[in-house]
This record gives structure tokens, sequence and C-alpha cells, in this order.
């Protein structure tokens, strides 16, 4: 089992990098994205590390050791799925969410979809380094009115670029992703807020910031375009 494993794997990583170039096609669609919402592409540095840090401590906190997908987290949604017959979980790590918004976004959710979507993560893990992962996954992500993208996003929510904003803006906005029409700060501020405090707890829990830095951020002001 263990030599069958090994030679499925090391399969999956001879025909990513030189048969099915996906990491090629990623790059691609993200690129082309950009470009068609007339925004502007982020490098992983030019990413601020608050949100960087918010982002990972909500939505995968394995991201830098995991092979792309979240194996518990795969099992819990399939067994919710199957006993719901419809697909309604994600238990998605970075990695499946940047494969769901290029290579499967115009593809209807299936348990098929979600095969395809962990066979095309660890195809990602493979050929991409963590940095330039989430770097694609940070410029074709929606917020919500139209914004795709984390610079877009900024400009759309606070007329800043990313750089430009406090702590407490960058948390809101890495909340946002999950539910856009839900946690719109223009409709409703509230759910927003509580989003965003979901958000930096999760970095707390984490250990990315104290509880006084918690409570910091949560009061930074939150200046709306």
């Amino acid at each position: 089992m263990f030599v069958v494993l090994c030679i499925g794997w090391f399969g999956l990583k001879f025909y990513f990098t030189y048969d099915y170039r996906i990491s090629d096609q990623v790059r691609s669609i993200v690129v082309s994205q950009v470009k068609v919402h007339h925004t502007r592409y982020l490098t992983y540095n030019e990413i601020p590390e608050m949100y960087r840090n918010a982002v990972i401590s909500t939505e995968d906190r394995s991201f830098f050791t995991n092979q792309g997908i979240d194996f518990r987290g795969i099992l819990r949604a399939i067994l919710v799925d199957l006993s719901a017959k419809q697909p309604l979980q994600g238990g998605s790590t970075i990695t499946q969410q940047l494969i769901h918004n290029t290579l499967l976004s115009d593809i209807k959710k299936s348990l098929k979809w979600k095969l395809r979507e962990s066979v095309y993560a660890i195809g990602i893990y493979d050929t991409l380094s963590k940095q330039e992962t989430f770097e694609l996954y940070a410029n074709v992500i929606y917020f919500g009115h139209g914004a795709n993208g984390l610079y877009q996003a900024a400009e759309t929510y606070f007329a800043k670029a990313p750089s430009q904003l406090n702590d407490g803006e960058l948390t809101m906005l890495a909340g946002l992703p999950n539910a856009p029409s839900v946690y719109d700060p223009f409709i409703n501020m509230g759910l927003a807020r509580e989003r965003q405090n979901q958000v930096i707890q999760c970095m707390v829990d984490y250990g990315v910031i104290t509880e006084s830095q918690a409570k910091h951020i949560f009061d930074e002001p939150i200046e709306l375009k």
C-alpha cells in the first residue's frame, strides 16, 4: 500500500509538472482575471503581513505545512454532504480555494468536483511555493461589490491601496470572502464587525497576536469609501 501511494504521488507530481502544467494554467488565469477587472497584481511582499496572518489564521492554519489539502477537513465535508445528499460544506484550504476560483470556477459543485479540487490542490503543492500560492489566491479571491483581488477590494471599500490600510481595515477585508453579501459593511456594519472580530480572535487563538493587540486592532477606525 505504501509503495502504491508513493508511486501515485510521484506520478501526480510528474503529470502536473511536465504534462498538465498546472502552475502555468493557474498563473495564466489569475493574470487574465487581473487584466479583465482592470486592477493591479500584488506580489507576496506587497500583501500586508497583517492580512496574510489574518487569512491564514482564519481559513487555513496548516497552510505552510499541508500538502494543499486538509484530509480531516475533507472527510468532515464529505460526511456532511453525504448525509445531506448535496454539497454543503467546504473543508477547503487556501490552495483548494485558489483552484476553486481558477480551474474549477465554471464547473458545478459535486463530490466529483471536490475530488478534482483535491487532486489539483496536490498538483499546486508540488509545483508552486506557498508564497506564490497565497499571492495568486489574494489576487483572484472575490470580496463583493465587483471587487476581485485584494487591491481592488481595498479601493472599493476604503478608496486606498492595501499598503495604506490600518490593521482594523485589513482584518475586516480578510473576513469578507467567506460570505461577501452577508458581511457587506456598506449594508450591515454590525455583521461586518462581528466577522472582523471572529478573524481577530482566530489570530489570537493561533498565537499571531495577543489579546491586548486584538483589542487595539478592533478599536482602530474603519473609514469606508
